[in-house]
């Protein structure tokens, strides 16, 4: 009898552990695994809606595709094109000219790239944009090619101190190529940062009025339309000129300086870098890029866009008035601060996270009842 009952004992214990090993599984299963496969899938499919709007009787034709895109930060690039960033002299001092050099090589060989191998992209071979690290100071320049093989060279008069992060994109082979480079300090008299946020989406340029439209909240991972209108400051609609061969052009930048986009209102535009989810990117309708485009409240100048991560953004618009007396290389630019959150909250009050989470737990509660009363092992009646 006493074997009986050290066998049942031995029994009951192995299928409690069982129990605790199930119940650890669900609980990854429907708290973790599934929402952030859920997550991915979500994403994933509004790439996959953008891509498959390329695809004619099942075949992706190249003609279609505006191109594929690569982001990288300087110091990770060990292999393929790379683009390496220096300033000259240092210390760089605000009211100075300072020489930026950008040579494009490949590695590992630091083989030059001939400025004859890259593509003209957006009318230009080189773009180069930088922001001061509180967001306050933006630049959008072209550095030309010079007669030592794969160096591109540009200067630039920096007008306040800090500190600057810098990237520089360009095309070969039909792929973006856009590198993050170190950050640079620029020294001299006055405050190094001075961020202040504000949301509204009505500002002032010059003798411009621009308003940007969209659907507010905004959320990581869904597709968000951005829509700028632009009047005068007396209220009347301005239609604008191409920019570099785009009515506008928009950079997104988080305020940590970990993601960046370059845009423009072209249909399949994808200049998204991230390191979290690989099918983030940015597109626009599309435009007659051939004829100046109206920019007025029945239609304004409209861009989709996918954040990949939560955080503080602020987004830089820059376009040209039409017969506009600016020099051909600059424009008017307006700025926005855009807040993207997790998810989306319900009427409830509960973010879509913490009711799948609390269903998840519930299910598993149940689940554990159903196994326990399943593997309970009932006790031999006794004669």
């Amino acid at each position: 009898m006493n074997e009986d009952l050290v066998q049942e004992k031995k029994i009951l214990r192995e299928r409690f552990w069982f129990l605790i090993a199930l119940s650890v599984f669900l609980i990854f299963l429907f708290a973790v695994y599934l929402p952030d496969r859920f997550y991915w899938q979500a994403t994933s499919n509004v790439h996959n809606e953008v891509m498959d709007e390329n695809v004619k009787d099942g075949v992706m034709h190249e003609e279609d595709i505006h191109g594929g895109y690569e982001y990288h930060e300087e110091k990770d690039i060990l292999q393929g094109l790379s683009v390496n960033f220096m300033a000259t002299p240092t210390p760089i001092r605000i009211g100075s000219p300072v020489t930026l050099d950008f040579f494009v090589n490949e590695k590992p060989g630091g083989k030059p790239i001939a400025s004859s191998e890259l593509e003209i992209e957006h009318e230009r071979l080189m773009h180069v944009i930088g922001v001061r690290d509180d967001m306050n100071e933006f630049f959008h320049i072209h550095p030309h090619s010079t007669s030592t093989p794969g160096v591109f060279t540009v200067q630039e008069i920096f007008s306040k101190p800090g500190l600057y992060k810098i990237w520089s994109e360009v095309k070969k082979d039909g792929i973006i190529h856009a590198t993050g480079h170190p950050e640079i300090s620029i020294e001299g008299v006055g405050p190094r940062s001075e961020k202040t946020i504000s949301f509204e989406r009505n500002v002032i340029t010059e003798n411009y009025e621009i308003s940007i439209d969209m659907e507010e909240p905004v959320v990581r991972g869904h597709e968000h339309e951005l829509s700028f209108d632009i009047h005068t400051r007396a209220g009347a609609e301005v239609e604008t000129e191409n920019y570099l061969g785009a009515p506008m052009h928009l950079t997104i930048i988080r305020d940590d300086l970990k993601e960046f986009l370059h845009t423009h209102p072209e249909e399949d535009t994808a200049h998204m870098s991230s390191r979290f989810i690989p099918t983030a990117f940015a597109n626009g309708e599309s435009h007659d890029m051939e004829n100046s485009v109206p920019a007025n409240g029945d239609t304004g100048i409209k861009f989709h866009v996918v954040f990949p991560e939560a955080g503080l953004y602020k987004a830089f618009a820059q376009f040209r008035p039409q017969g506009t007396n600016l020099p051909p290389d600059e424009a008017q630019k307006a700025e926005f601060w855009i807040r993207v959150e997790e998810q989306t909250n319900t009427g409830t009050g509960f973010s879509d996270w913490w009711i799948l989470l609390i269903s998840s737990g519930i299910t598993i509660v149940v689940l554990s009842f159903a196994v326990k009363k399943f593997i309970t092992v009932k006790p031999v009646p006794t004669k």
